[in-house]
């Protein structure tokens, strides 16, 4: 599965207004939706644009291998990701366990307010995402 999240980051030189005029980079995480696990988190994108952008520029070369990505409707001009057609709750079941897994991802702190200089967001991300992998293996 592969979504976007938008962080709040501090500094302006590496982010754009987007939500509530709030400063933020958008950063797009693959999960493995059957245990959660983060595999990839592409870079950080300046503020809020579209996941299939942001994708494109960020994560496109490194899932290139991975057949089966699914996600949502905001995929779908991305030949690597699966789409549903129509609405069905396998599928739902699928999207709300890679929600649950951004959603703890966002339960660091420094995830939630970015605080440090704007330049190490992405190797944030990367570091929160195998202190989950590692909650998970072994929680």
């Amino acid at each position: 599965m592969v979504d976007g999240t938008l962080i709040p980051v501090e500094e302006h030189k590496v982010t754009a207004c987007s939500k509530n005029y709030r400063r933020s980079v958008n950063i797009q995480i693959t999960i493995r939706a059957k245990n959660r696990r983060v595999i990839a988190v592409g870079d950080s994108w300046p503020g809020n644009r579209n996941d299939i952008v942001v994708f494109r520029a960020t994560m496109a070369d490194q899932v290139a291998g991975h057949r089966l990505l699914i996600d949502d409707g905001a995929y779908r001009a991305a030949p690597e990701v699966i789409t549903s057609k129509a609405k069905s709750k396998p599928f739902a079941k699928r999207r709300a366990r890679a929600e649950h897994a951004i959603a703890r991802l966002k339960d660091f702190k420094v995830l939630r307010q970015h605080r440090r200089r704007g330049d190490t967001i992405n190797d944030t991300a990367r570091a929160v995402a195998v202190l989950h992998n590692l909650k998970i293996d072994y929680a």
